[in-house]
């Protein structure tokens, strides 16, 4: 890989240590606190939102996708806001469609619409009656995305800013609804089979937008999740919504509204992965949000040697525990 930056808080101390580098050609050295395409990570920080605004009664998590959108998803009114939040809703990903990511990577500076992105998913049959049982898909939160927007009369990118990042000082973190990059910025690369790199930093953020599409740095992650686990972004019923769970067995955790905790060998922890084509993020936290631990590799993670890789994140969740692993 190029590049990677690990940052551990136990409650006592914070470490951060970046190696590698932020740039191929030319070199440069990566920083600890440089932005980072987050990926799915992003899931987070829009459940907040949508939950923020059911909190103010601007919309419901029994509101159906029909109530909202009307037409545009087959089914709709079958398909509840908490659904899309919890990946009950037996959606097609809308990333898994062939035809959309040969698209996709032929023209990695194209503009995606949200309603574009949906039209590919619903375009598949779904692949359960919603509520049957869990399924991952991009597709929920491109339309949870539509419906807060729908619903405020705001820009997605503009609420994130408005009832998050600014609130809480995050300077480094925005959604992202173009390719540029603030100086600083570590660049993403796809390993390609001779062995050189694809930069990736440049590619549209808008093929990911409200289920992908978030810049942040380690800092700034830690503290959104210390921020909201502790209760300053929802009451407390808003986040005993969030953190209602269906359960995922084979992912040894359950997912929430934006949000799934594992069972690790050191103890629960509560956070998200994401993913954007060369980058990978992984946030944990404990459930006060006081002790955590983000890692950032800056290529694709089905490139690394997976036994390696899972033995990395439980080394650092069982140090942001205080524990031997």
């Amino acid at each position: 890989m190029t590049g990677v930056v690990v940052r551990v808080d136990d409650g006592r101390r914070v470490q951060t240590i970046g190696r590698g580098v932020a740039t191929v050609k030319p070199p440069r050295p990566i920083g600890t606190d440089d932005g980072f395409r987050i990926g799915s990570v992003t899931k987070s920080f829009v459940a907040t939102v949508v939950l923020q605004l059911v909190n103010e009664g601007k919309v419901r998590l029994t509101d159906t996708v029909e109530r909202w959108l009307p037409g545009v998803v087959p089914g709709g009114d079958r398909i509840s806001l908490r659904q899309l939040l919890n990946h009950t809703t037996g959606l097609f990903d809308y990333t898994e469609d062939g035809q959309w990511l040969a698209a996709a990577m032929a023209d990695t500076a194209r503009s995606w619409s949200a309603r574009e992105l949906v039209a590919v998913g619903v375009s598949h049959p779904p692949l359960f009656t919603p509520g049957a049982r869990w399924s991952y898909s991009n597709t929920n939160y491109i339309l949870a995305g539509l419906i807060a927007e729908k619903a405020s009369g705001r820009a997605l990118n503009r609420l994130v800013s408005e009832r998050i990042t600014g609130p809480l000082g995050l300077r480094d973190t925005f959604l992202a609804t173009d390719a540029r990059v603030r100086p600083g910025h570590i660049h993403g690369y796809q390993l390609n089979e001779d062995g050189t790199f694809t930069d990736t930093t440049s590619w549209t953020p808008t093929m990911a937008g409200a289920a992908g599409a978030i810049v942040s740095t380690p800092q700034d992650v830690a503290s959104f999740y210390r921020a909201l686990l502790g209760g300053r972004l929802l009451n407390q019923s808003r986040l005993s919504d969030m953190l209602t769970t269906v359960d995922v067995p084979e992912r040894n955790g359950g997912y929430g509204l934006g949000i799934y905790y594992l069972d690790t060998p050191c103890g629960r922890v509560w956070g998200h992965a994401g993913d954007f084509p060369g980058y990978h993020t992984i946030a944990y936290q404990d459930r006060s949000g006081k002790r955590s631990a983000t890692l950032m590799v800056a290529t694709d993670l089905d490139q690394n040697p997976g036994s390696l890789f899972d033995q990395t994140v439980n080394t650092m969740v069982c140090q942001m525990m205080g524990k031997r692993g």
